[in-house]
């Protein structure tokens, strides 16, 4: 068969597969000399293509440190690292529309699975992790696309994967009870923080709930940042402005950011505005570096954060339920937990996630 690329540009000027072959090698490298080489990319026309990306996104991709060797180090930024993320889901997604048109013949005989997921589990790489791991244990290869939850689950809906992995309870039980789900398996755990400034203006490390804390915020009148997007974690934040009889929507300190690049958007959005937000462990440990936020409130039990997987009926979608359901019970084996309980713990000091035990 002829072998086929499809690629996705960013604007007019610049061509998808040399950004992502760059953003990639930054990642691994730490170095732009390097990445541009290993790239087969002239550094002047990584820097231009670099530059050309941080304008049409109105984002910092790239921090650079000068001196040293190559001309120092470059790293990047949590919004590049999101970026380069999102082109990756893309290229999965896109490679595995092509092999479902193509039919057998262009799939090469390998099993795949196409799961959409929250995005904490992808920017973190625990899901590569787990990918690959089941991908050793069983040759069946699964790629993911990364969403917020709702947005997850609405692709599962349009036939476009075999599970979902998400941490929206209420949609989760709904999208069951139209029978788009085949069960909902919980599979690992962390926990939603209350994050803001250190000089805490609002006061609210003094709480004693976490709907105690909304209020005080809303009686300050003190920023708020919010995903406004339905994601599990928007719909975490709106369950406990319920919980304090508090209707944000329309006040001046309350931001919306549907289009903030998830988490890490949120947090640095909140921090320039001397602002609260709520966001997932897992996010705050990985993109609060750089920021004065810091973890204000914790604990409350509403603020336990389960994500789940749940295989599309194929009563519903022409999906591949029956190897989707064997992945979702691997994801709770033994060997799996054991790759969540140790995610992070040598880089951060702790785990970033709890593997489910029930």
């Amino acid at each position: 068969m002829e072998k086929w690329e499809i690629t996705l540009n960013l604007g007019e000027k610049i061509p998808g597969k040399e950004l992502l072959a760059l953003l990639l090698k930054i990642d691994e490298t730490g170095s732009l000399v390097r990445a541009a080489a290993e790239a087969e990319l002239s550094y002047r026309y990584g820097w231009g293509l670099l530059r050309r990306a941080e304008e049409v996104t109105g984002k910092t991709l790239l921090l650079r440190q000068t001196g040293g060797l190559a001309g120092g180090g470059s790293r990047l930024t949590e919004e590049g690292r999101k970026l380069l993320s999102y082109m990756q889901s893309l290229q999965r997604e896109v490679q595995w529309q092509l092999s479902l048109l193509l039919g057998a013949e262009g799939m090469e005989g390998e099993k795949q699975l196409l799961l959409a997921s929250t995005l904490e589990p992808v920017v973190t790489g625990l899901l590569d992790v787990l990918e690959q791991a089941y991908l050793h244990e069983t040759g069946v290869a699964v790629r993911h696309i990364a969403a917020g939850s709702s947005q997850a689950l609405v692709m599962a809906k349009a036939g476009r994967a075999d599970l979902v992995l998400t941490h929206a309870p209420v949609l989760e039980e709904a999208f069951i009870g139209e029978g788009w789900g085949t069960r909902r398996q919980p599979v690992m755990s962390s926990d939603f923080l209350l994050v803001g400034p250190s000089f805490d203006p609002a006061k609210i490390a003094a709480a004693s709930s976490v709907a105690e804390a909304f209020c005080m915020i809303a009686r300050a009148e003190i920023p708020f940042v919010s995903r406004g997007d339905r994601s599990g974690t928007h719909l975490a934040e709106k369950n406990i402005w319920q919980q304090a009889g508090i209707l944000p929507e329309g006040c001046s300190w309350y931001h919306q950011r549907q289009n903030m690049l998830g988490n890490y958007g949120v947090l640095q959005n909140a921090a320039a505005l001397n602002g609260y937000a709520l966001l997932d462990r897992a996010s705050f440990v990985t993109g609060s570096a750089g920021t004065e936020l810091k973890v204000l409130f914790s604990g409350d039990p509403c603020l336990n954060n389960v994500f789940s997987a749940i295989p599309v009926s194929n009563k519903k979608a022409a999906m591949s339920q029956e190897e989707a359901d064997c992945f979702v019970q691997w994801l709770v084996s033994p060997a799996a937990a054991k790759l969540i309980a140790g995610f992070g713990k040598q880089q951060y000091g702790s785990p970033l996630f709890v593997p489910y035990e029930g």
